[in-house]
């Protein structure tokens, strides 16, 4: 938390408020917070409302309402953000378009130490940037290109108007998993624009094993299922086609390769979905068994059958 709070007292744009809601964390953290608010008027901080369910969306939202500045930068307790980030970023929504949203760079990190090695190798640098040079420059076309190359980008890269983020709506608050992706696809859907700034980082804490995004649960599973679902009707109110389609057909078979057997509900869902999205889909036998498998012989029958697949070891995933 102290390495989040100082990159964000390191921004070289100095007229911001940092507004941070406690989710009534039990360890040390709101003593940690109370220190950075004595050191820096900017740093406000609140508890989440005893009235107001617990999880990080409801935090989100919270700091929302109490926020008053014209453009938002999301912020995690464990992430990092590039010393310029904000002040480059906010240049380029203000000599483009206010209605825009401006990504950064990112990449991953376990410790602290890493980052100034990564900035200051020319090679990083230069392969980082790479990767996002074919990017579009419209929002459902770039929901569209991540979900077919499999890419991420997390929710601090972000900076957006608060007037994007009112259109679009807040934070899913139902949601437990994915519902960053859900929120920004919501709201790359309602910006003019997207503007990519690959000067600036956003720096992702590796999460481990304890970490929620890493935990297998029935729950996280369905919450990833219903985020996807919702993303599916976003998108499809704005353009349906055939090729759409058949691009959100590939988080599906995502999720079913997390799934499989072991969470066969879910995958039912999932399969069952991609027939909605695509009745007349024949996987071929590229794709892992459990989605042709159950393309083939019929969305219903699938969970009828799977015992018996499971006794003879067909499907892996």
């Amino acid at each position: 938390m102290r390495e989040t709070l100082d990159s964000v007292l390191s921004q070289t744009y100095t007229h911001w408020e940092c507004i941070i809601v406690d989710d009534h964390s039990t360890d040390h953290s709101w003593k940690i917070l109370e220190e950075y608010a004595k050191k820096d008027s900017r740093v406000k901080v609140f508890k989440r409302p005893d009235d107001r369910t617990k999880g990080g969306s409801v935090a989100r939202n919270y700091a929302f309402e109490l926020s008053k500045g014209e453009f938002i930068q999301w912020l995690d307790s464990d992430d990092i953000i590039h010393p310029i980030k904000i002040e480059n970023q906010l240049q380029d929504l203000l000599s483009v378009n206010l209605n825009a949203i401006s990504i950064s760079n990112w990449d991953w990190f376990d410790q602290l130490g890493e980052i100034e090695k990564k900035l200051e190798n020319s090679n990083f640098s230069s392969s980082i940037r790479a990767r996002w040079q074919e990017h579009p420059k419209n929002g459902l076309n770039l929901i569209l290109w991540l979900f077919k190359n499999n890419l991420f980008i997390p929710s601090h890269s972000y900076i957006m108007s608060r007037e994007v983020i009112l259109k679009s709506g807040l934070w899913n608050e139902g949601l437990y998993k994915n519902q960053d992706g859900e929120f920004m696809l919501r709201a790359l859907l309602k910006s003019d624009q997207v503007v990519f700034n690959d000067s600036v980082y956003a720096f992702y804490r590796r999460p481990d094993s304890s970490h929620l995004s890493k935990q297998a649960t029935s729950q996280s599973y369905n919450d990833w299922f219903r985020s996807l679902v919702l993303g599916d009707q976003k998108i499809l109110e704005v353009q349906n086609s055939k090729e759409i389609r058949n691009i959100l057909i590939m988080n599906y078979e995502r999720l079913i390769k997390f799934t499989g057997l072991d969470f066969p509900q879910v995958t039912q869902m999932a399969l069952e979905r991609i027939n909605v999205l695509n009745p007349k889909v024949k996987f071929d036998l590229s794709k892992p068994y459990l989605i042709w498998l159950g393309s083939w012989v019929g969305f219903r029958n699938f969970l009828k059958m799977r015992d018996f697949l499971i006794g003879l070891k067909l499907l892996k995933i």
